[in-house]
């Protein structure tokens, strides 16, 4: 990825109830949570599937919580 998409991912990701932190080409925060993704190690599609996995994730940690 370069940094204009990395800049454009992080304007987008609210929409998806991500919200993201970069400095240059690295993923600073995910939802408040620090972290360093490198996003130069990815194709766009890539980092993408990435955050989805996060999500569904979260979403199947909330789902089974919710239960017990």
């Amino acid at each position: 990825m370069n940094e204009q998409q990395v800049e454009r991912l992080c304007q987008i990701a609210p929409k998806y109830g991500l919200t993201l932190e970069h400095r240059g080409l690295i993923i600073t925060k995910i939802n408040e949570a620090e972290t360093s993704f490198d996003t130069a190690a990815y194709m766009p599609d890539q980092f993408v599937d990435l955050l989805a996995k996060i999500i569904a994730t979260r979403m199947k940690a909330d789902l089974w919580q919710w239960q017990a």
